[in-house]
């Protein structure tokens, strides 16, 4: 049994997007240069995400940082104690 997990962050200017198979990073993002760095040893079998995976990226890039201004915006008034 492996474990595939995938990590999308976001602030205001800066991204992650990062792929992991068994807790190791298989791939990663990089929003600043635009490219994907596959991480992979080269006496692997790669896995391969495709030719769109910053395309898909930077759409979960986009929908993280709408987030953030949706929960910017609902939280702006409360209080710091409930």
């Amino acid at each position: 049994i492996h474990t595939d997990m995938q990590m999308i962050g976001c602030s205001e200017t800066e991204g992650a997007f990062d792929n992991s198979l068994d807790e190791e990073d298989v791939i990663v993002v990089d929003f600043i240069a635009e490219r994907v760095v596959d991480t992979q040893p080269s006496f692997v079998d790669h896995v391969s995400f495709g030719k769109d995976i910053f395309q898909v990226a930077m759409g979960n890039l986009i929908t993280c940082r709408r987030n953030l201004n949706t929960t910017q915006k609902a939280l702006k008034d409360q209080p710091l104690e409930s």
